[in-house]
């Protein structure tokens, strides 16, 4: 692992005044852009990677102008008004700017080539990232070249030098380098979103370095190499990562991040939120991390249940009429009350349908409204044919609020005669299970708890439901029908037309409950903030956490 110093967080001395001290209740696993995804990973990865595009910082996290990205690694977002979209909205030509440099051992200039390799690295089959689906539907060749990746892979022990070899002598159709500063991407169909794609940290360029290490390894991380106004010094996941000042990154090419201290410290806290904002507001840190700071106007899906459809510990998962149990057993009310506590700082509803309120897509609902089962949740389990019950494996991640809520279902389901095996996961693990990924441990399931912020925050029908009938997820829920609706939503070229097939997606993923929602919560302006804080903008397309990437403390030089 990298090399180790002393991180302790106290009060700030004379030394620590240009120390920015982060302190958060969930754990970062992850800095590998091709595997790193939970909103508290890409807020450390604001600090150390660059993309094409990237979103501003604003005072308003509502305001249009901090929902929109800008030119990042590129000179500016490829449009027809700079000749970079061409005619058909099929192709992006993005010019990179010349002087972005690699944190490497002899510094290099970032190219067009590094652009390539990092959307290799995301189709690797060993992490099979979240964000995945929204690229292989959209991008030219995509979606095969992840598939022949995988073939190379299934059945073989799993190497860097074999999956270097692949990406080496494969190319990738729909994205290539016209030289070291042009990176050209082709769609299949235009997408209006694909900026916003372009915008996540999983799009990030990959220097040549990481083809020597696995995705996403404990060897990898020993050997990042930044591209950020930060690179990492150390590195020790569920406890402390600290920071320091990548010498490579110039600020006259990032518009989007400033380098304003002498380090940056991430350190989790066992304690829970309460303890945690007396801490801050002691001055014991400065800012929460993996906590929202602000508003924003979505609110995201935290959590919902997704079921094992391709390979469940029990075959009855596979049942709608099973799954439609689960749905109405559970008090979505007792759990809200769950997670206030837990959450002081999101406003909290209970959920039934799977887009939140305010993304594109959603569909009101009031559940007072639909028809009544017939018969309790108990008689329907017997009529869908367990009249003994049932036994199942829940897995969930490895967090205290996560498992009292879990704990709270489960027990819902033990009044209707099913039975659950309840098995917590740290959150790599977990992802790894949940997306397939050829580096997932042998843990049969059959229902996990999931949650899903919006990456983007306008003209997002399809965040949160095109991972959901993703068929290389084990939970991906395709059928001809929704497989039908999902190409007329993305072939639709007018926006109204997209969201009302994405809606139809979603009534019928709740018809078959396939998915089923728990409950949405949104961020308020809540969140503490320490004494030296000045200003922490709220990030939109991090679910309104802070932009560390532009925090600034009254003590500044």
């Amino acid at each position: 692992m990298t090399q180790a110093r002393s991180t302790a967080i106290s009060a700030p001395s004379t030394r620590q005044r240009n120390i920015l001290r982060l302190l958060g209740t969930a754990a970062v696993h992850q800095a590998d852009p091709a595997a790193a995804w939970s909103p508290a990973e890409r807020q450390l990865l604001r600090l150390t990677t660059r993309q094409l595009v990237s979103y501003p910082g604003a005072a308003d996290p509502t305001d249009w102008r901090a929902l929109g990205p800008v030119g990042d690694l590129a000179v500016d977002v490829p449009s027809t008004y700079n000749a970079g979209l061409g005619a058909s909205h099929r192709s992006y030509v993005a010019h990179l700017r010349p002087d972005v440099w690699w944190d490497s051992p002899q510094p290099r200039r970032i190219t067009a080539h590094d652009v390539v390799r990092g959307f290799k690295r995301l189709a690797n089959p060993v992490t099979r990232h979240p964000a995945l689906p929204y690229f292989r539907s959209t991008i030219r060749g995509m979606d095969r070249y992840c598939d022949e990746y995988a073939a190379v892979v299934a059945g073989r022990p799993v190497t860097a030098a074999l999956l270097a070899a692949f990406a080496n002598a494969h190319d990738l159709p729909g994205v290539f380098a016209l030289d070291d500063e042009t990176v050209v991407i082709e769609l299949l169909r235009p997408a209006l979103d694909f900026p916003n794609m372009l915008a996540l940290s999983c799009a990030s360029p990959a220097p040549a370095e990481y083809d020597a290490y696995l995705p996403g390894s404990t060897e990898l991380h020993a050997h990042l190499v930044a591209s950020g106004p930060y690179r990492v010094a150390t590195w020790q996941p569920g406890d402390t990562i600290r920071l320091e000042p990548n010498p490579t990154w110039r600020s006259e090419s990032d518009p989007v991040r400033h380098q304003r201290f002498d380090a940056v410290e991430f350190r989790v806290s066992g304690d829970g939120p309460r303890r945690l904002a007396d801490q801050i507001s002691a001055d014991v840190a400065d800012l929460p991390w993996g906590v929202p700071v602000g508003e924003v106007s979505g609110y995201r899906a935290d959590p919902f249940l997704v079921f094992n459809l391709r390979d469940p510990a029990n075959p009855a998962m596979t049942t709608a009429a099973v799954r439609q149990v689960i749905d109405e057993a559970i008090d979505r009310s007792a759990l809200a009350r769950i997670a206030r506590v837990g959450d002081p700082w999101s406003a909290v509803r209970e959920a039934y349908t799977v887009v939140p309120p305010g993304n594109d897509g959603h569909l009101p609902s009031d559940p007072a409204a639909d028809p009544p089962a017939h018969g309790a949740p108990r008689e329907r389990l017997t009529a869908a044919g367990h009249p003994n019950g049932l036994l199942l494996t829940a897995v969930c991640p490895d967090r205290t609020e996560e498992l009292a809520l879990a704990r709270a279902w489960a027990a819902d389901l033990a009044t209707a005669g099913i039975e659950v095996r309840l098995v917590a996961l740290d959150e790599a693990t977990h992802r790894a299970l949940l997306t397939g990924a050829a580096g997932a441990p042998a843990q049969r399931w059959d229902v996990s708890t999931t949650s899903w912020t919006a990456p983007w925050g306008y003209g997002n029908a399809r965040v949160f439901l095109q991972p959901l009938v993703d068929g290389a997820r084990p939970s991906g829920h395709r059928d001809e029908e929704i497989d039908r609706m999902v190409e007329q939503a993305v072939d639709a070229a007018d926006p109204r037309e997209a969201v009302a097939c994405w809606q139809q997606v979603q009534r019928r993923l709740l018809a078959d409950a396939a998915v089923v929602p728990l409950l949405f919560r949104r961020p308020t302006d809540a969140a503490p903030r320490g004494p030296r804080v000045r200003r922490a903008d709220a990030l939109p397309s991090l679910g309104g956490l802070a932009d560390l990437g532009d925090v600034r403390l009254g003590n500044e030089r």
